[in-house]
């Protein structure tokens, strides 16, 4: 299932941690400096408060190869991704606590291990980091800063995600986690703002295999998107 998922995650934390700088209450902690700027950069807390789902589409360009991909998240951290490239396709599903993925006409696979580790995690990758790291009375899992342009998320029972933000911009230059035994790094090339929010527009992504580097664009955001809860399920086709 390793192999399987290599591609599946190239195509893709309420513990508070002092500050190491500012060691104060856990509210001087969920201002810290660096998620202050990144959360005005991206729209400010008020309106971000009020996203609970987004839906995303966007190509993709792998190994020479042309593909789609269409994503559902929600602020408590379910989703859905599904992709197609050439004659590859897959669904991947978690519903906040059991993660599953198919691939073609195979039957859906549950995961476990470190699998389940990084679909914990992918809840809150890219954009979708909004719904854990600006809110710390949701947050499940921890929270750390590192110097002056780098956040630590770790959802509970998944991975690190590494923030590095552009210090000019305040916005996420780059996201960095550990998959098995390759590292992911996520480039953001270019943003674009929907409703009062700035979102990624263009990620490059790379797990160390040129050939599995992937350009990702996207070409439709919408906000706060009627949710059917069966999304979450590979029971069932997706919504239209």
């Amino acid at each position: 299932m390793k192999c399987t998922l290599a591609l599946v995650s190239l195509m893709s934390a309420s513990v508070l941690v002092a500050h190491p700088r500012t060691a104060g209450s856990p509210l001087d902690f969920a201002r810290g400096v660096p998620v202050d700027r990144w959360a005005a950069a991206v729209g400010g807390r008020d309106r971000l408060a009020s996203v609970t789902a987004l839906y995303r589409e966007a190509t993709i360009e792998i190994a020479g190869f042309d593909g789609t991909l269409k994503a559902w998240h929600t602020a408590e951290g379910k989703y859905r991704k599904e992709e197609r490239v050439a004659t590859y396709s897959s669904i991947e599903t978690f519903d906040g606590t059991t993660a599953a993925v198919q691939q073609g006409d195979a039957p859906p696979q549950i995961m476990t291990g470190a699998d389940l580790e990084r679909a914990r995690s992918s809840a809150f990758a890219n954009s979708n980091a909004i719904f854990f790291v600006f809110f710390p009375d949701r947050r499940r899992g921890t929270l750390a800063i590192e110097g002056d342009d780098t956040v630590v998320l770790k959802p509970e029972g998944g991975i690190d995600w590494r923030v590095t933000l552009d210090p000019r911009t305040s916005l996420p230059a780059t996201m960095v986690h550990k998959e098995h035994d390759r590292t992911v790094t996520v480039e953001f090339a270019g943003y674009e703002t929907v409703d009062g929010i700035t979102f990624e527009k263009e990620i490059h992504r790379s797990n160390g295999n040129p050939r599995f580097d992937a350009v990702i664009r996207f070409t439709k955001t919408e906000i706060n998107p009627p949710i059917d809860p069966s999304l979450f399920s590979i029971a069932r086709p997706s919504q239209p």
